[in-house]
């Protein structure tokens, strides 16, 4: 048995067909990198929960996902900043921003000074392109994700189902020639708007995996920004609001990488900061569990759950629960 794939964006807008069905859920991730249009919008949306990251983390997002809990959030943030505060508000792990963006237009509304800062780690793939119209799509860290051999779009992480005998034979081809992929440069990969960059034979370019109305919300207000951060890291300045939805889950990491993990988000927020944490377990309709706390000296205090309240709490060490 075998999949072709889609590696051209005619074919992703045509009806369906016999191609489109061998073609299923396989769609070159380098489609991301076209112009912004209500076409490429609808692209995008289609590819995004698409992307499996190496790490086990997909990029699940919706517009409107957090619409309901925003509200609840925000309802919770009045009752305890000024409105006409400057608040620093980071939203950590946040793919590929719509979300960040939606909560910045509620936020704004009650808080008209406040910045948002949407950030994640992985912000754009890379497609390294070799003479004759194969490529491979992988991340910053040099992870394969995808292998393209027109007609065939090959998974190479996660592999292959066994029974796909012709895609497993080319993905076993593909990892042969990707290994002679060299080392990415760094100041390429932090560079935001890197040009194409040869290294034979590949020729790389970035393949970005933030929204168009995210970046377009960003062109147009100093009050949104884009950032790359780890949700395990400190941030330079301890902000207002942290937000960490669907990163801090135990189906992703262990107890002890969770751990270091609220302790980024304690030793980033200032005192009287607010921390909200928690997961969707239900995407249609939208439906999350979540807690909100407070940095209160040197722990937290749990002021509202929505839902069941996140299950990390048990994690957090000396919380004190109202």
């Amino acid at each position: 048995m075998f999949k072709l794939g889609v590696y051209r964006l005619d074919q992703f807008q045509k009806p369906p067909s016999i191609q489109a069905l061998l073609s299923r859920n396989r769609v070159s991730f380098h489609l991301l990198r076209g112009p912004a249009s209500a076409d490429q919008v609808r692209l995008f949306e289609h590819v995004m929960p698409q992307i499996r990251l190496s790490s086990g983390v997909y990029r699940t997002t919706s517009r409107a996902r957090f619409q309901a809990f925003d509200k609840f959030v925000n309802d919770v943030l009045s009752k305890h900043f000024d409105p006409s505060r400057t608040l620093d508000i980071q939203d950590w792990a946040a793919s590929d921003c719509i979300a960040s963006a939606e909560w910045a237009g509620a936020l704004w509304s009650r808080f008209p000074n406040a910045r948002v800062t949407a950030s994640d780690l992985t912000l754009f793939l890379i497609e390294a392109a070799l003479p004759g119209g194969e490529m491979f799509i992988c991340e910053t860290s040099g992870e394969p994700l995808q292998y393209i051999r027109p007609p065939f779009v090959v998974r190479l992480n996660p592999p292959e189902h066994k029974l796909m005998l012709v895609n497993r034979i080319l993905a076993w081809h593909g990892q042969k020639k990707f290994r002679r992929l060299q080392h990415i440069p760094e100041p390429w990969l932090r560079a935001e708007h890197a040009e194409p960059l040869d290294l034979p034979p590949f020729v790389l370019r970035k393949i970005p995996l933030i929204h168009p109305d995210a970046l377009a919300l960003r062109a147009r207000s100093d009050k949104f920004a884009i950032a790359m951060h780890s949700a395990f890291e400190l941030l330079e300045r301890p902000c207002d609001i942290i937000r960490t939805m669907n990163i801090f889950n135990l189906k992703y990491f262990s107890e002890a990488r969770l751990g270091e993990g609220v302790e980024a988000v304690k030793r980033s927020l200032v005192q009287g900061g607010i921390w909200i944490v928690g997961r969707t377990y239900q995407e249609d309709p939208p439906a999350h569990d979540a807690s909100i706390f407070i940095k209160d000296g040197d722990g937290f205090r749990l002021l509202e759950r929505y839902g069941k309240g996140s299950e990390v709490e048990p994690l957090i060490p000396d919380v004190v629960r109202q």
